[in-house]
């Protein structure tokens, strides 16, 4: 039901806008573009015709949008209906590590030396020097 509503919806659409370009214009690039060719198709005085069935077409597009948007929350709120059922399998994590993988390198590249290390001097705590007046206080 929802497939043919959502056909007639864009025939609807299609007729909509050709009644619209059928429709005489006041100048402008619509005239360009064949605006204005019913008076000679149609006759003249079809411009009030021609108006009506814009207007019932236009609001004949909004009745049928609203139709199809209470068809398609109806289908929203029935949860089977979102439920995948087809046979698609489950994706499964493969258990390969990354260290498992080896990745020969071409003949033609040379792998860089690995980088030596690096020897870093640690500073050697020293004793304080004591003052003098710590030595006369010890004799006394």
């Amino acid at each position: 039901m929802t497939v043919f509503l959502t056909t007639v919806l864009v025939l609807l659409c299609l007729v909509v806008v050709l009644l619209i370009m059928f429709q005489r214009t006041s100048g402008g690039m619509g005239s360009a573009l064949g605006g204005g060719t019913a008076d000679q198709m149609l006759g003249a005085g079809s411009a009030a015709q021609l108006s009506k069935l814009t207007v019932y077409g236009i609001l004949g597009f909004f009745v049928l949008s609203f139709v199809l948007y209470a068809f398609y929350q109806r289908e929203a709120d029935n949860p089977d209906n979102l439920l995948r059922k087809g046979g698609t399998p489950a994706l499964v994590a493969d258990p390969v590590s990354a260290a498992d993988i080896e990745v020969p390198l071409p003949e033609n590249v040379i792998a860089p030396p690995a980088p030596a290390p690096v020897e870093v001097e640690t500073p050697v705590p020293t004793k304080p020097e004591e003052s003098p007046k710590s030595e006369s206080n010890a004799t006394e």
